[in-house]
């Protein structure tokens, strides 16, 4: 979309300023999402109990699946880190992992005093894909400056160095078989009535419904939109969730499938620092 100004007598003519539609919506809207808040909320906040509870009963029986799942001894040889130049003395650091609402395997700050935030470093085969990663979007190699300039980043503050090392202990999700016995622990899992009734009440085009296959679970862990339960509802997403699973039972690292570059990402997974009162 382009505006044009009357230009004035003498002086030389404006440049074309293009203008983007970031959002759009009414005064209808908004009492609308104001009316339905609480019940949203309540939704998300029951759908997410209900399932924490089913798997605490059976904790022992997930974390034996999810290592029997397991590769051992990972080696990963110059992947790449992306940072900004402020971090880069620093390049290693997990704080960035913390901030709200985390990444898409390990939990933020979303509420400290029901989820316990826990780090992870995210790191990528190659310099393209973590610098994809990095900005959270696509980037087409002629279009750089456009894509920094999206994600309000100067060319020169990007920071990009090389990392190799070893894990003991991944879970691969380019192998997902692997994870068919982690399925049959959760695809019986049920929701109380209410939350279906809350469901029809929203109007939810789908009734909620757990994870029963294989593929259905890559397809929750690796979902584009990952970020919109813990910053819409202040609840972790399946993704963070897993991450959290694979994270207990003493697993190091998830590997999986940039969103953008379909190449190899690895999130080093570090359990918490236990606080001393």
């Amino acid at each position: 979309m382009y505006k044009y100004g009357p230009q004035p007598s003498g002086r030389p003519p404006q440049k074309k300023q293009i203008a983007y539609l970031l959002d759009q919506f009414s005064s209808a809207d908004i009492k609308q999402w104001k009316s339905i808040k609480d019940l949203l909320l309540k939704y998300h906040w029951d759908f997410y109990s209900s399932l924490a509870f089913q798997r605490s009963k059976i904790a022992d029986e997930i974390n034996k699946s999810l290592l029997e799942a397991s590769h051992k001894s990972f080696v990963f040889t110059r992947w790449q880190r992306v940072v900004r130049f402020k971090h880069s003395v620093e390049p290693l650091s997990l704080a960035g992992s913390l901030t709200d609402p985390g990444g898409r395997f390990n939990i933020g700050e979303i509420n400290l005093s029901q989820f316990p935030p826990f780090p992870a470093l995210y790191i990528a085969s190659d310099k393209e894909t973590a610098l994809q990663e990095a900005l959270c979007q696509k980037i087409d190699p002629k279009n750089l400056n456009n894509a920094l300039n999206f994600a309000l980043a100067n060319p020169t503050s990007i920071t990009n160095v090389s990392v190799s090392g070893r894990l003991d202990t991944i879970i691969d999700l380019n192998q997902p078989n692997k994870l068919q016995p982690f399925v049959d622990l959760i695809k019986n899992f049920t929701f109380p009535e209410h939350i279906k009734q809350i469901a029809k009440t929203l109007k939810f085009k789908e009734t909620p419904e757990v994870i029963k296959t294989v593929p259905k679970l890559i397809d929750a862990l690796l979902a584009p939109n990952w970020r919109e339960w813990p910053m819409q509802y202040d609840v972790p997403v399946a993704s963070q969730i897993f991450g959290q699973l694979v994270m207990n039972a003493g697993i190091e690292g998830i590997l999986y499938n940039s969103k953008f570059s379909n190449k190899n990402c690895l999130e080093d997974l570090r359990k918490p620092t236990p606080v001393r009162l």
